[in-house]
């Protein structure tokens, strides 16, 4: 019975490190994400002219509805940075 228990207990530690393994992996997956949405973002902003690109990626990769949700506004104000560009270089 002792050694039911000694394996039960290395089976939970063993489970308890995984579980630890997993939350750094997710935390250093979601660092990766944010720095490349705050880089994305600059992209944006800095070189207008990839936006559509941008846009096209956006509706292409982003498929979970609460994502593609959290994305709208960003969607609107960017899109609005082609309009101005277009309305702009019409004006020349």
């Amino acid at each position: 019975m002792a050694n039911i228990k000694t394996l039960e207990q290395k089976r939970q530690e063993a489970l308890d490190k995984a579980n630890r393994l997993q939350k750094q992996i997710e935390k250093q997956l979601n660092g990766q994400k944010f720095v490349l949405g705050g880089m994305l973002m600059k992209i944006a902003e800095e070189d207008p002219s990839r936006i559509p690109q941008i846009l096209a990626d956006i509706d292409k990769y982003v498929t979970r509805k609460a994502d593609i949700s959290r994305l709208e506004s960003f969607k609107v104000e960017i899109g609005s940075k082609v309009a101005e560009n277009n309305d702009q270089g019409h004006m020349s």
